[in-house]
């Protein structure tokens, strides 16, 4: 051959060749293809400086939340901006937005005291992290959807134009929990300190105006970081899009199709303790999985009946059912025979087979006294321990709310009871690959959002819709901006 015949340069001498020529690296063709990695550097910002109205919470009592005016700050690193479409009025937020009285017994906070009453002065900044964050000026919200409308230099994940979720759980791909196939708990959720916030606009005052957790909702924009933001590929409305993507729908089709946590096979039997959004969403996401029997629990007869407009076989009246709730729904999932030789499953003993092979637990502490019927325990304990006692021996039971108190169960079904415990944070979803998949489920027409999304509101009309929350006097709340 001759010396001077051009050879394949090897994977290994391209390399070298892209060191040498002083971080320019080659195409398999010849062609260079850019310079080398160097070490990162803060990009420059894009500056905005549009005004926009947003709620902001400062302080306490029930003033502590107004409508604003704010001028935005400068967009820069890996910073999104998104406008506003839709956004989830979720229940755990109402007593920071209203201002509700804390809890500190079993018993539930009172009902919001009226918006004009002053606000109580704000908790010292050396008050720890809760009264730092009680101090500063945050536009609450578990995020939303909307349109990209400028990006950080940093960012790759989305771009200007794009239709996004801001995701009430990030999704880094990068940190140990996400490298491990959780990304349901991504280690940037525990990022949302007082030292961790980074402010994204300005009062009229010069006060800084933070996001809650980063991503806020209660406002015309959203700033957030890319590892918060989903891009979704649709036409669907604001609403129903705000409605499917919201963190509470998240954890419920999360729960029942992500198969992060537990898995629901078809064919199962199914309970919903609790038919609030998410346990609505888990209803609805048991129906799409094949699951043979949905049984929906829950005291608010409004909810029962959308529960099975939605796809539960069966409801249930906690107050009514009592301390024979467990019964019930063993009674109704014992299937059609009890012959053990024959696949039957018998009600009796510690491993006895009936009982849900799936439990979804949504029902959590009241944070004000509700206008609808009431459940049994405003804490939300006792509908906790029942949802465990009524999965069957090899369930599978997933626990999403925010009780309050301890729980104490019988030692020895936890023991050897056979049952399967995942605490649901969102669902076990995880953002990037499980939202686009619930979106498609909406634009098929598996996921019903309209008859979810009970109260519709603009932002002028937020506190109004919180209270019907609060209340418990509608399924669910949604602000449009």
């Amino acid at each position: 051959m001759n010396d001077h015949t051009p050879t394949k340069p090897s994977r290994r001498g391209l390399i070298k060749l892209g060191l040498a020529a002083g971080g320019a690296a080659v195409t398999g063709s010849g062609a260079l293809a850019g310079a080398a990695p160097q070490a990162p550097t803060r990009s420059a910002a894009v500056v905005t400086g549009r005004r926009f109205k947003g709620w902001v919470s400062r302080g306490s009592g029930p003033a502590r939340t107004t409508l604003e005016e704010l001028t935005l700050r400068p967009i820069a690193g890996r910073q999104v901006l998104v406008r506003t479409e839709a956004t989830n009025l979720c229940y755990s937020n109402t007593g920071v937005v209203l201002g509700l009285p804390p809890v500190l017994g079993p018993g539930p906070g009172g009902p919001p005291p009226a918006a004009g009453t002053a606000a109580r002065p704000a908790a010292p900044p050396a008050g720890g992290g809760f009264g730092r964050l009680n101090a500063m000026a945050l536009i609450q919200g578990h995020g939303g959807v909307g349109v990209v409308e400028a990006v950080g230099p940093e960012v790759r994940r989305v771009q200007v134009g794009d239709r996004v979720c801001v995701s009430g759980t990030p999704h880094c791909g990068a940190c140990y929990q996400c490298l491990r196939g959780r990304s349901d708990m991504c280690q940037f959720l525990g990022r949302q300190g007082p030292d961790d916030l980074v402010a994204m606009a300005d009062m009229r005052d010069g006060t800084p105006v933070y996001a809650n957790s980063h991503i806020g909702g209660l406002a015309e924009v959203m700033v957030t970081f890319e590892e918060w933001v989903v891009p979704v590929f649709t036409k669907a409305p604001a609403v129903d899009l705000g409605m499917v993507c919201s963190c509470v729908a998240v954890a419920g089709l999360g729960a029942t199709t992500s198969q992060g946590t537990g898995i629901l096979r078809p064919g199962s039997s199914v309970a919903v303790v609790g038919c609030g959004p998410l346990g609505l969403s888990a209803v609805q996401g048991a129906r799409i999985s094949g699951a043979s029997a949905i049984i929906a629990i829950d005291p608010i007869r409004a909810r029962r009946e959308l529960a099975l407009k939605v796809g539960a076989t069966h409801a249930l009246d906690p107050n009514v059912e009592g301390d024979a709730l467990v019964a019930k729904v063993r009674e109704l999932t014992k299937g059609p025979n009890d012959r053990l030789w024959a696949g039957g499953r018998d009600a009796g003993g510690l491993l006895g087979g009936a009982g849900a092979d799936f439990v979804v637990e949504a029902v959590g502490a009241d944070a004000a006294a509700p206008r609808a019927e009431r459940g049994p325990d405003p804490t939300g304990i006792l509908p906790l321990r029942q949802a465990y006692e009524m999965c069957a021996a090899g369930g599978d039971i997933v626990t999403t709310s925010l009780p309050r108190g301890n729980i104490t169960l019988p030692a020895v079904l936890f023991t050897i009871g056979g049952r399967t415990h995942h605490a649901g944070q969102a669902g076990g979803c995880s953002p990037m690959r499980d939202i686009p998949r619930f979106v498609a489920m909406l634009d098929s027409g598996q996921y019903d959002a309209k008859a979810l999304a009970t109260t519709v509101v603009p932002i002028e009309r937020m506190r109004e819709a919180y209270e019907e929350v609060v209340y418990r006097t509608t399924a669910t709340a949604i602000m449009t901006a």
